[in-house]
């Protein structure tokens, strides 16, 4: 919210004889609009694994023994956590010298990021609850229906093999939703097949014990459990669009959930180009995808903030435009929409 509102208001360069530009329309626009993305699709998350967890003590339910949640929370701690950190620097970073200021707040949430990255645990640590509860999930349908989940492999095997051939690309228009869900579900699936593939050679073949094989795959571990989280969060953002009942907010939450997972798939564009899921002119298509929707929603930026509905004394931060009582004498820019709080907020848009 304070690096946003700040990029919106700040001007600075431009064409000559001309008014300088607001920042927002510089490089801040591609660091902090895929941010803002990821913020709405963890709090639709967050927002299901708090549904499940009211139904779990509404049915009486051991939370201890419910495995499923648990890795849904864990997953969720690990990636929000680590995005906290990384959004916190891209903030601190696109608000220049100001951000630095510990008036403006940033560099103080950047303190408080850095304990949670290990607040119950290092998230290396806490991504293996993750798979374990795959592998768990994996060798239960093996064992409970063997042949239809032989035939259940080798139907999603073939699949996979269409999918990173020619043919792939006649199914469904590059960057669309529907893509980018199918995307990273062939991520975790085939990542899960390689973690089941790689401990079943080292325990059944090379005799080690399962502990070391375990630990000499920590790194496929930590790969398989952020795809399943970031699968759960594509998938729930879907769904919460889906459900949007206001046809301009859905139309806002379709960009926002089309640039997050746009963002899933470029991020991990190596991988995809290294399976041949996507060609080397998809990959560019991807890209330009990606710049284009972020263009496309830096101006509605500022509606999705208001819509958090952030009271005021929480934020402070004079770059925001928000009075703070230690730092009259701080740099403040003109106002640029009303505040949480100030006579504004029965009309704060609802955004789901």
């Amino acid at each position: 919210t304070i690096a946003i509102r700040y990029s919106h208001s700040r001007r600075q360069f431009g064409p000559k004889a001309k008014e300088e530009v607001r920042i927002i329309e510089h490089t801040q626009t591609l660091r902090l609009m895929p941010h803002l993305a990821t913020v709405l699709a963890l709090t639709f998350t967050s927002r299901y694994a708090g549904a499940l967890l009211d139904e779990d003590i509404f049915q009486g339910k051991e939370l201890v023994s419910s495995r499923v949640l648990q890795a849904l929370v864990v997953g969720l701690k690990a990636y929000s956590t680590w995005e906290n950190v990384g959004c916190l620097q891209d903030c601190r970073e696109s608000t220049g010298g100001m951000g630095y200021m510990m008036e403006n707040r940033i560099s103080d949430l950047k303190c408080d990021a850095g304990v949670f990255v290990t607040f119950e645990g290092d998230n290396v640590v806490m991504l293996q609850v993750v798979a374990r509860e795959l592998l768990a999930q994996y060798t239960k349908q093996q064992q409970d229906h063997p042949l239809s989940g032989l035939l259940w492999s080798w139907v999603a095997s073939v699949s996979d093999k269409l999918r990173t051939s020619f043919l792939a690309f006649n199914t469904d228009a590059i960057g669309n939703l529907a893509f980018l869900l199918k995307a990273v579900n062939f991520r975790e699936r085939v990542l899960q097949q390689g973690l089941v593939a790689r401990i079943y050679y080292k325990v059944v073949t090379k005799k080690e014990d399962f502990f070391h094989a375990w630990n000499s795959c920590l790194h496929h571990i930590t790969l398989l459990s952020l795809a399943h989280t970031h699968r759960v969060t594509l998938e729930q953002f879907s769904q919460a669009v889906r459900s949007c009942p206001d046809p301009q907010d859905q139309a806002l939450l379709m960009k926002f959930c089309l640039l997050y997972g746009t963002k899933l798939v470029f991020q991990e564009r190596a991988w995809y180009l290294e399976q041949k899921y996507l060609t080397p002119r998809a990959s560019s298509r991807i890209r330009n995808q990606l710049l284009d929707l972020c263009d496309s929603v830096k101006d509605d930026a500022l509606r999705v903030i208001s819509a958090f509905n952030i009271p005021h004394t929480s934020l402070h931060a004079p770059i925001a435009g928000i009075p703070s009582p230690h730092a009259a004498w701080a740099f403040y820019p003109a106002r640029i929409l009303p505040l949480a709080g100030e006579g504004e907020r029965s009309q704060r848009p609802k955004l789901g």
